[in-house]
């Protein structure tokens, strides 16, 4: 006997409130029922609704005040009835994909039933395969009919359906033996069974929980009243929930199969192994045997039917012994006229065929090895396979009649999505442009061409001009549409013959072959390329209806003049986009040596910056911040310096973008804040004023894994005091490492470290963000301090920050202050903190030390 269960799980999420509850008060709700009997069902006698469900509602009615107005309908019309939204609930709901589209169910099921045939007294059904071809009594639209059909058709087994209204009319045809047999839940049929000759079947199938549902986006007080009384009952084995199961069940827990079901497997399992007996007793009888092997072939073609790929065998006469469905399908036959066909007669109309049935492999049937081989073929309507065929010889048990034995898997789909996967490999998934790999192999074959026929051609390396502010400003969504968009323009200019590719972000590598024999006429042809895409690129860009005007930077190098390499000539290619960009972006930088000289002076320099710190040329430099009010130093700002012994000062807006390119920042940021912490620990001892020391932390440093351990470990270390550490990290940072940088913050916050935004009002955050930020102080760029008292624009933007801090109760720090006149205004502003040139330079700790050593 077989048994398949498929178990349908749907989470529904839905809010309870006991507040809702009580607003339902008095409330009347109409409750759909059927008859389906213990669960729900209209007493005749007393015409009330009664059952399981009925009782477990009406105590929910009593405990939170409403009425119900029990509806009783036959099932088909309480499903009108919810698609029409004129009921609040239906009762005895089974969960399918159809009804969820216009009904929503319950979280809380109230009993678990699954599905069972029910059969007249006198009825020879004993399994699911005996239902063939007999007529089965099912209700309109019940989930049990469904999950029946299901398996019948699982089982290829074609059974009629009789849909009726009512479960008593299902049970009345049985009885009356107009139909084969009936489906219903298990304990809506036991409930007749007590009662009537009708006969509890063996085809059992799908478990499923029963729930209640309301109509789509109806209001659902009752529904969360159901779920919370459910849940809480459940969890008391004392509550009504399983004292009314114990009435109407006469079981306190679910039951998975019917008590009656372990006595039957065991009969049916004695009867196996009597059958076993007999038959091995009987299989020396020639009738049995003939019998036997009879049901055996049929057994082994239902088996071979049942796998999806080709199976056949082909005697050395072209016979077709054995066939399956999928192989006969494969010819266009039936399965009986495939094994009545030559194989010779299929060839002869059909050459392409002949792999199919080539008996070559038969010559010496003994010797030969199974063949395995991919074909691509037409099946017999034209619609293109491919095959991996095995053929394997072997020999009758006579060693007479050799045949072939040949399976065919049907590879198409896999081979499909092969080829995908090399598309996905090779593709940028955002443009469907070729990526780094398939672009080197490109490149590759380019220069080669180049070097034979000696011809020129160009690399143009593409960058969007200040993309990141896009991104961070717009979000992701608008950035990648920007990029698709990037992708087709560039495609409306570029040849089929020629290359465009994504690296990754905003960067695109162009590569335009075969422009002439002579360098300079090949880079005329590449620089009016670079003019098309650059006018094209200015042109509007319109994304979700919104109007965007961006710029980009080219560098272009001109193969072979400029290398033979495709690694040099990106690199050469790069830097001179870099180049372009430096020169204000929405221009082409042909690349020369001398741009390659001042990369090769960058690297030397991040070489020598690697050094600086075992050679003690890095120091920290303070600069007082001021407090407004009482116009005395409140702390400092730790500013890192590079004393170079031959080049002299080294200014950070030099090394430090080498430094965090390069990582060498983690070893410099960590060192600085070290170097603070030491710092306060020796002026504590000096003076028992309150200060504060501000260090500036890297974007590095924020997506190390080791950062937050190793700030920790120093704050032990030195017992550094809650206050007077202060870490500043710039607006930009925290726009690109939003959910990282506001844990990280936190963590640091909860260290006694307060938080402070440098440069801020150059990264297009918004306010309602910094909201959401662990921060102490913001402190406005110098760019809008420069112009103030006589800038407006600036003027503004000061006091919008300024208005902004004192609602979110944040301390502003106004850097780079130079007059007095900025000062006053400042002042007159309630600016809390100042620092710049006016007030002191940023100074070694030697000088600062003797300083406080004297207050």
């Amino acid at each position: 006997m077989l048994f398949k269960f498929i178990f349908f799980y749907v989470i529904l999420a839905c809010l309870t409130s006991t507040a809702l509850a009580q607003e339902q008060q008095g409330q009347t709700y109409r409750v759909g029922y059927f008859s389906s009997p213990p669960l729900a069902y209209l007493n005749e006698d007393t015409q009330q609704a009664e059952g399981l469900l009925v009782d477990l509602m009406n105590q929910m009615s009593k405990e939170h005040h409403f009425k119900i107005n029990w509806i009783h309908e036959d099932w088909p019309t309480l499903l009108e009835l919810a698609k029409k939204d004129q009921i609040d609930m239906v009762t005895s709901a089974g969960y399918n994909a159809e009804r969820a589209s216009y009904m929503d169910f319950s979280k809380q099921s109230f009993i678990t039933v699954w599905g069972q045939v029910f059969l007249p007294t006198d009825s020879g059904i004993e399994s699911i395969f005996d239902l063939s071809n007999k007529t089965i009594a099912a209700m309109n639209g019940d989930i049990n009919a469904i999950n029946l059909l299901k398996q019948c058709e699982e089982f290829e087994v074609e059974c009629q359906i009789k849909e009726v209204n009512a479960y008593p009319e299902i049970f009345e045809l049985i009885k009356n033996k107009e139909v084969d047999g009936g489906v219903s839940n298990n304990l809506v049929g036991l409930e007749y069974v007590k009662n009537t000759e009708i006969l509890s079947s063996s085809v059992v199938f799908n478990p499923f929980k029963v729930y209640v549902a309301i109509p789509k986006n109806h209001e659902r007080s009752l529904l969360n009243i159901f779920d919370q009384s459910i849940a809480q009952w459940k969890q008391n084995k004392n509550s009504f929930y399983y004292s009314t199961r114990l009435k109407w069940l006469q079981v306190e827990t679910d039951q998975i199969f019917p008590p009656w079901l372990w006595p039957l497997l065991l009969i049916i399992g004695l009867v196996t192994l009597l059958a076993i007996i007999f038959a091995a007793l009987f299989k020396s009888q020639v009738n049995r045997r003939v019998k036997e092997l009879s049901g055996r072939e049929e057994q082994l073609q239902q088996i071979i039917n049942l796998v999806p790929h080709m199976i056949y065998v082909v005697d050395v006469k072209g016979s077709i012994l054995l066939a399956n469905e999928t192989a006969s399908h494969f010819f266009g036959l039936t399965t009986k006229a495939f094994e009545s066909i030559n194989s010779d007669r299929l060839m002869s109309s059909r050459p392409e065929y002949e792999p199919f049935f080539n008996n070559q492999i038969l010559l010496n049937p003994r010797n030969s090895q199974p063949i395995h081989k991919e074909y691509t073929i037409d099946d017999f309507s034209g619609q293109e396979h491919v095959l991996y065929l095995s053929r394997m010889p072997f020999l009758g048990r006579h060693d007479e009649l050799p045949a072939i034995l040949t399976v065919g898997v049907d590879i198409t789909e896999a081979k499909k999505f092969e080829e995908k996967i090399k598309f996905m490999a090779q593709h940028d998934a955002l443009t469907d442009l070729p990526n780094r790999i398939l672009l080197s192999d490109r490149l590759t074959h380019s220069l080669d061409r180049a070097a034979q026929h000696k011809h020129h051609g160009a690399i143009l390396f593409l960058d969007i001009d200040n993309f990141k502010n896009i991104n961070d400003s717009q979000g992701h969504h608008i950035g990648d549409l920007m990029i698709k968009e990037m992708a087709n323009r560039l495609k409306s200019i570029i040849g089929k013959g020629d290359t465009i590719a994504r690296l990754g972000g905003d960067e695109f590598i162009i590569e335009v072959s075969e422009l002439g024999q002579d360098s300079q006429s090949a880079e005329t042809k590449a620089l009016n390329i670079c003019e098309q895409i650059l006018q094209s690129i200015s042109q509007t860009f319109v994304l979700k209806d919104r109007k965007f005007h961006i710029t980009s930077s080219i560098g272009m190098v001109i193969y072979p003049r400029d290398g033979d390499n495709q690694n040099v000539l990106i690199q050469r290619a790069d830097t001179a986009m870099y180049e372009a960009k430096a020169r204000g972006g929405n221009q082409v930088v042909v690349f020369k040596n001398l741009l390659e000289q001042e990369v090769i002076k960058s690297h030397e320099l991040e070489n020598e910056l690697r050094r600086a710190l075992d050679k003690n040329q890095i120091h920290l430099a303070y600069q007082p911040i001021i407090a407004a009010n009482t116009g005395k130093t409140a702390g400092y700002e730790a500013l890192m310096r590079w004393q170079h012994p031959v080049k002299g000062m080294i200014q950070p807006n030099e090394f430090i973008p080498i430094a965090e390119k390069t990582h060498i920042i983690l070893e410099l940021g960590f060192w600085a804040l070290e170097q603070a912490c030491k710092q306060i620990q020796t002026w504590q001892s000096q003076s028992d004023q309150p200060f504060f020391v501000a260090v500036n932390l890297s974007v590095i440093q924020i997506r190390d894994n080791q950062f937050l351990e190793r700030v920790t470990q120093l704050i032990h270390q030195y017992q550094t005091p809650p206050n007077h550490l202060e870490i500043e990290v710039t607006e930009s940072v925290l726009m690109r490492e939003t959910k990282r940088s506001i844990r990280i913050l936190k963590e640091l916050k909860q260290l006694g470290i307060r938080i402070s935004i440098d440069d801020f009002g150059t990264g297009y955050s918004s306010f309602n963000y910094i909201r959401k930020l662990p921060l102490d102080k913001i402190k406005i760029d110098r760019a809008f301090i420069k112009d103030i008292p006589n800038d407006s624009s600036s003027i503004t933007i000061v006091r919008t920050i300024l208005g902004m801090a004192k609602e979110m109760n944040f301390d502003v720090v106004a850097e780079g202050i130079e007059t007095q006149q900025q000062v006053d205004f400042l002042k007159k502003e309630h600016c809390h903190f100042f620092q710049g040139y006016f007030f002191a330079k940023p100074q070694r700790n030697t000088e600062l030390n003797q300083q406080i050593q004297t207050k």
